[in-house]
């Protein structure tokens, strides 16, 4: 039964939201079809048109984009109520990610827009001339993005239902249809476009949230909110500068493992280098890098300070404690519910809001991995034999294929395995623990021109396979469950005595249960940061004792030939470089066909 605070008004302003998102894939499926058919357009095949936007992409919707594809729907729940629970080190983490777009610019951007490369993975082909590196860093890559869009649906959906009233199997098909749907029809316009809506829808649901419940007489004002903040202990942990990564998080943990973590995203990802290639110039790429900085620092800021103004609006009556609700993922739609409730429509943007984040994420991640699958596998089968018209119906496929999979995964994701709780927390942390070998293997590929491929495969295997070992041990002992910052439960702030505190352990819960093992205690933030210095210091090692006789000419995709030109024409290239000539063998094929 559907919650009886929710007004008709809601669900029109939820549906008009959704029915945008499908309008935009068909409207730029109709015009990217009218374009190819009346050749208005100049060296363009229809997958081009299909998987890269032509190429041509306008550069606003691009950076709207790339703003709303790594805030899914998880972490606009997941962000607050961290906020809530255990302080402001989140709100850290989050925005140092600006530093990671500058780094990105500087270092990444320069060298893989000059691939020109529909998928990112093809520089492992140029720089190791090595399809098997280029596959294994694929596989690991869609694995972790498939099994991460089915959470990213099925979050959400079971936070939602909680409050809405609405079964969560219904959430669980419109969201994975509705992103399936628009991205098989309209390829990578329709989700930049779409994309660049939704961040708006984003944006107004924040703002409009944040007012709303800054005036509210039960938070009490900005003032309140800071004062219990700070009071709370909130804020002043923040800046905590231990330097042992066996403690929860600090300083130095969100600004290392930060920066590493998001060049994970911003840096060396499919889902993001596809959007800066989709730009007309290197130029057009890094200007909107450098516009999104400040809107994606404000953006992260504003869904972090809904943890406090929840917490100044339940400080004395914690929902958690009195049983009203059983996972901290669900507090913010509470919240939510009951500020802007009272307003016709208003929760029904907030709604639209998380929707449209997790859609913008789940579209991203859909056209992304079927780029991935089709240049990394299908391709070397295909080998340039079939039409511009088959390879653009088997990209299709291809993304309806990722969709279907993710949304199946989803309902698979209850009955698998765990609570909500449970299933974000696996899935953070396998985000942690595999985002420091992915970005070391091209910091290595860049920065040590010496580097082969077995010093290079080796240390990228054995530092995953190291980094999932060490976030074992954190899930089974569970050394800091016992963390939770007080939020002043009382009889009289919640009218009666039916709640449950729970008791501080006998320990500093920060540095984790001393019964538990070092290796449990290493901070999942952490967890970046580690897997990268242990990737670069093996490569490194590997490099020296193997002796390999590096590539030659190959200084244009390291860091200091960034800015060099490749080195050969559309009309060849070294003739030992096998693996290449088959990359440019495609893509000869593709320009006759015009």
């Amino acid at each position: 039964m559907v919650n009886p605070l929710i007004s008709w008004q809601d669900c029109a302003v939820f549906a008009f939201s959704l029915l945008l998102s499908v309008g935009t894939g068909i409207y730029h499926a109709i015009h990217s079809y009218l374009l190819l058919k009346n050749n208005n357009v100049e060296r363009r095949t229809a997958k081009d048109e299909y998987m890269m936007g032509g190429r041509k992409l306008p550069k606003l919707p691009v950076a709207l984009s790339l703003l709303t594809t790594f805030l899914s729907g998880i972490l606009m729940l997941g962000v607050p109520a961290e906020m809530f629970q255990r302080g402001a080190h989140i709100w850290l983490n989050f925005v140092i990610g600006a530093v990671s777009s500058l780094i990105t610019v500087l270092i990444f951007l320069p060298v893989f827009y000059k691939l020109k490369c529909t998928c990112i993975h093809e520089y492992f082909i140029h720089r190791y001339n090595s399809k098997l590196l280029r596959q294994s860093f694929s596989v690991i890559f869609l694995f972790f993005t498939v099994v991460y869009m089915a959470v990213v649906i099925y979050a959400p959906s079971v936070a939602m239902s909680s409050v809405l009233g609405i079964d969560k199997w219904m959430l669980i098909l419109t969201f994975g249809f509705t992103a399936t749907a628009y991205t098989t029809i309209g390829g990578l316009k329709a989700v930049v476009w779409t994309d660049a809506l939704q961040a708006v829808m984003m944006y107004g649901g924040v703002f409009v949230l944040i007012f709303k419940g800054l005036f509210h007489p039960q938070v009490g004002g900005l003032n309140r909110v800071l004062s219990i903040a700070y009071d709370s202990g909130r804020i002043n942990d923040l800046f905590r500068f231990s330097p042992t990564i066996a403690q929860y998080n600090s300083f130095w943990i969100n600004v290392f493992g930060g920066t590493v973590t998001w060049l994970a995203s911003f840096g060396v990802n499919q889902l993001a280098i596809q959007r800066y290639n989709s730009l007309p110039a290197l130029s057009d790429a890094k200007s909107i890098v450098y516009a999104t900085l400040i809107p994606f620092i404000v953006l992260c800021s504003i869904v972090a300070f809904v943890g406090f103004i929840a917490l100044a609006y339940f400080y004395n009556c914690n929902p958690l404690e009195t049983g009203e609700i059983v996972d901290k993922d669900h507090l913010t739609i509470l919240f939510a519910l009951e500020i802007l409730s009272s307003t016709p429509g208003l929760f029904g943007l907030y709604i639209a809001c998380i929707m449209s984040a997790t859609l913008s994420t789940l579209s991203s991640g859909i056209n992304s991995s079927a780029a991935a699958i089709y240049e990394d596998f299908v391709q070397y089968k295909v080998d340039g034999s079939i039409s511009d018209k088959a390879e653009t119906t088997i990209n299709k496929l291809l993304v309806l294929s990722v969709g279907v999979l993710s949304t199946l995964l989803a309902f698979a994701a209850g009955p698998l395995g765990g609570t909500l709780t449970v299933c974000i927390s696996v899935m953070g942390a396998v985000c942690y623990s595999v985002s420091g070998p992915m970005v070391g293997i091209f910091v290595i590929a860049m920065f040590f021109p010496k580097a082969g491929i077995k010093s290079t495969f080796l240390s990228f295997t054995i530092s995953n396979v190291i980094m999932i070992c060490i976030y074992i041990f954190s899930y089974y002992e569970q050394p800091y469950a016992h963390l939770l910052f007080p939020t002043n439960t009382t009889i009289e702030g919640c009218g009666h005595d039916k709640f449950h505190i729970q008791p501080q352990p006998p320990y500093d819960a920060h540095f984790g249960d001393p019964k538990s093992t070092y290796m449990g205690r290493i901070s999942t933030y952490a967890y970046a940061g580690l897997g990268f210095l242990i990737n670069i210091i093996l490569g490194v090692i590997l490099g020296y004792l193997l002796k390999e006789e590096p590539l030659k000419n190959i200084e244009h995709l390291t860091f200091k030939g960034r800015h060099l030109p490749m080195p050969y024409s559309e009309d060849g290239l070294p003739e030992k470089h096998e693996n290449e000539k088959l990359v440019v063998k495609i893509k000869k094929v593709k320009r006759s066909s015009h």
